[in-house]
């Protein structure tokens, strides 16, 4: 991504860059320390690839860059905090994209798994959460099918190869996850799970035909990530429409990869120990014969897989900036029922755009809203939730919004001087009275009541937050 950023024509070049960004390398102990002065009790974090292994192997190790998140991970243990690492969030060295043609193609596998174990030997005595890839469903979206925008005539597009990334990207889930369990797990005691970016569906109506058609995008958009890892096979939705596709077009090759036996027996018995979920808003889906027409830019935004589902229509796609009280509980009881894994909440946050600053109210109404539903929720339908991550830390370089359209942090960063100093916002004060009472603080959604957090003490529910860590999240 780091390259793609100075290349011309690509949609990542926007005239700025994170080539520096919050210059967290420098200053990650003064930002753990403000973590710490909001009280979370865990961090996820991701550990760069190139940075450990700079050409991808384990014949060339960088030292520095090992100290580096040795030092990093002793900082967030000190400060009271559990690590959580991903293990690759959309950065894979260079030299190994360019020597296997990325994650459309099976070389990428071994790549990978000979990485998660340099990553299990060299860390796995500290860390005990392991977050393979990040959210490869949208991952897929812009660096498979879409690779063409990121990297101009890189990389051909070709109809199959969303699910060929997709499907490489399981199979190394999968032989990692097996890695960890057989040799790490009896000394290490650790857990091992992936994250699924989700836009809950939600019908727009009550009618069948409405039902139906969310079910299936929920089943197309996360359940082709997830089911493969639970179930050991590809949705029966996915595979029906996939050979709807593949009759239309009989001289191309199918849309849908076949898993061997071998594998589905593998991955039949379970690989992943939690679910996380990426998780920022909703959409409004109704059923319509012709929706395949009908998609327009919220079809460009989702990806490929909207041509495979003719009959749905998304009629409403929440942004990052939206309250939704059913946000939470439609996407945890989804989840839960129909996979039964526990569930972490691996990014859940609010890009307040319109107050870019420090007075960010609205960020603790979204966070206030969605952390009652949390809790209602696991207490009415018994779901598991490990932890709550909150996205993110610091206002971060985003990798298709830049420094300014998309701030979520809980600490602002002045990118507009240059000194890159950090302030604390509003909103942080709400996660420090989480922390201190395991209560959730009441925040109205600005213009829906008349608590302030400059001028109101806030309201505390009876929701008793008792095994859920609430943490942060930040990019590295």
């Amino acid at each position: 991504m780091d390259w793609a950023q100075h290349l011309p024509g690509s949609f990542l070049n926007f005239g700025e860059n994170a080539d520096v960004a919050a210059d967290h390398y420098h200053r990650f102990r003064e930002d753990l320390d403000l973590a710490k002065d909001m009280k979370f009790t865990s961090h996820r974090f991701s550990i760069s690839w190139s940075r450990v292994l700079p050409t991808g192997g384990t014949d060339n190790v960088n030292e520095e860059g090992v100290k580096f998140y040795k030092d990093y991970i002793d900082k967030v243990i000190s400060n009271g905090m559990e690590p959580m690492v991903t293990m690759l969030h959309f950065d894979q060295p260079l030299t190994v994209e360019k020597a296997t043609g990325g994650w459309a193609y099976p070389e990428m596998i071994d790549k990978y798994v000979k990485y998660a174990e340099f990553l299990f030997q060299t860390f796995g005595d500290k860390v005990k959460y392991w977050n393979t890839i990040n959210e490869p469903n949208m991952y897929c979206n812009y660096f498979g099918v879409f690779s063409s925008l990121i990297t101009p005539g890189t990389v051909p597009k070709e109809e199959n190869q969303f699910h060929r990334c997709l499907h490489n990207i399981i199979l190394a889930h999968m032989r990692s996850y097996k890695l960890y369990k057989e040799k790490y797990e009896p000394t290490q005691n650790g857990k091992v799970g992936t994250s699924v970016l989700m836009w809950p569906a939600v019908p727009n109506t009550t009618q069948s035909q409405d039902v139906m058609a969310a079910e299936t995008f929920n089943q197309v958009f996360a359940g082709t990530l997830l089911h493969p890892l639970v179930f050991g096979d590809y949705p029966p939705i996915v595979r029906y429409l996939a050979g709807i596709r593949d009759k239309e077009d009989a001289n191309s090759e199918p849309l849908l990869p076949q898993f061997t036996a071998e594998e589905k027996a593998i991955l039949a018995g379970g690989v992943t120990d939690f679910i996380a979920l990426n998780l920022y808003s909703a959409c409004n889906i109704r059923y319509n014969a012709n929706a395949s027409a009908s998609g327009g830019k919220m079809a460009t935004l989702l990806g490929p897989v909207m041509k495979e589902m003719p009959f749905v229509e998304v009629i409403g796609l929440g942004d990052f900036s939206q309250v939704d009280e059913s946000l939470m509980k439609n996407a945890l009881i989804w989840t839960w029922g129909t996979y039964h894994v526990p569930i972490i909440i691996a990014e859940n946050g609010y890009a307040d755009t319109k107050h870019a600053g420090v007075n960010d109210t609205a960020r603790a109404a979204y966070h206030s809203t969605n952390l009652r539903s949390l809790v209602r929720t696991v207490k009415e339908y018994g779901v598991e939730v490990l932890a709550y991550y909150i996205w993110s830390l610091l206002d971060v370089f985003e990798f298709t919004a830049g420094y300014s359209q998309r701030p979520f942090g809980l600490i602002h960063v002045d990118y507009k001087t240059g000194s890159l100093n950090r302030t604390l916002k509003a909103s942080a004060q709400f996660f420090i009275e989480l922390n201190e009472t395991g209560r959730v603080p009441y925040v109205p959604v600005p213009g829906e009541g008349t608590a302030s957090l400059s001028t109101t003490s806030f309201v505390t529910t009876e929701l008793l937050l008792v095994t859920v860590w609430v943490a942060i999240a930040q990019g590295l």
